[in-house]
């Protein structure tokens, strides 16, 4: 199977990022978001940084990207969760990503800077997550959001974070969400699959890197292979996923993610979850973010148009 063509010459740019040295991985990742980013800030979208507060009286920053619409009334909303392995990353990470989906599918997007692993493994990234759509979601008059229509999304270490904050928000008495995004996503702790286990040169995402990244977030008593794992970590073994809500999710086929989403689609639908599924066969992981591409702006795009018909 050949990689894009565009891609293969992008990827070749893209220096390995070995996780296990969390300092370094921070540092490279940050200093590659800000060197793609690709322009000034969008006009047609405001940008505007806040704190939510945590159970423990401590805060939260979210940043919040509003379209300027001239539509009247609330508009949807989208809490988006960035990447990283569940080790990096932080509100800038998804920036041009999150000014997409905003001006674009004309919805309020919210980033939220979650706690990182290994200092604050597993529930803390996931908890913060909850904690900003619960407290958005209580604002939603005052940030002119219409609760009936909101939504979830994240990319790779973020897709297992979306898919974990939208089981436990179920049956909590808000308007059910629309939609779960999940892109390029992590689901599978156990690393079971054939593409997780064998997938050991693909550009972005490693065999290595998932091994890594899986004992960071849950930490020593990780094993691979397990039957299961703590509570809403690993969406794959979650006990009943048809409290998911209708789900958005693409994968790539130079990705050791894919064979874990090819699954995880199977398991929704047998559930009767609305599933909407994309693979992109001569991608590698989350190569969207390469917004200049015709695959990632394809991808992108499509994107687009699942928030704009969740909403609709």
């Amino acid at each position: 199977m050949m990689l894009d063509p565009e891609l293969a010459a992008m990827q070749v740019l893209m220096p390995r990022i070995n996780i296990a040295e969390v300092a370094q991985a921070r540092a490279t990742e940050a200093a590659l978001v800000a060197n793609m980013r690709l322009s000034d800030r969008r006009h047609d979208v405001e940008t505007t940084d806040a704190v939510v507060p945590r159970p423990d009286g401590t805060h939260l920053a979210v940043r919040g990207y509003r379209p300027r619409t001239r539509r009247r009334g609330p508009l949807p909303m989208l809490l988006f969760i960035h990447g990283g392995s569940f080790v990096t990353g932080d509100l800038n990470t998804e920036d041009t990503r999150c000014e997409i989906y905003a001006a674009e599918a004309e919805c309020v997007v919210f980033a939220v800077d979650y706690r990182l692993a290994p200092e604050n493994p597993f529930p803390a990234g996931l908890d913060d997550c909850l904690t900003a759509l619960v407290q958005l979601r209580d604002r939603a008059d005052e940030l002119g959001v219409d609760n009936g229509r909101v939504a979830v999304g994240g990319l790779s270490a973020g897709g297992a974070l979306a898919s974990g904050t939208a089981i436990r928000s179920s049956g909590d008495g808000r308007p059910a969400l629309v939609l779960q995004m999940l892109l390029f996503p992590v689901l599978d702790a156990g690393l079971t699959t054939h593409t997780a286990r064998h997938y050991s040169d693909t550009p972005v995402l490693t065999h290595n890197t998932l091994r890594d990244m899986w004992r960071l977030y849950l930490g020593p008593q990780w094993r691979p292979g397990r039957k299961s794992y703590p509570a809403h970590s690993s969406p794959a073994h979650e006990p009943d996923v048809s409290l998911s809500p209708p789900t958005y999710l693409c994968t790539a086929g130079h990705d050791p993610l894919r064979d874990e989403a090819l699954e995880h689609a199977q398991r929704l639908m047998r559930a009767e979850v609305p599933v909407d599924l994309r693979q992109y066969a001569r991608g590698f992981h989350s190569f969207d973010s390469f917004h200049t591409t015709r695959l990632g702006r394809a991808a992108i795009r499509d994107q687009v148009e699942a928030l704009r018909a969740a909403f609709s």
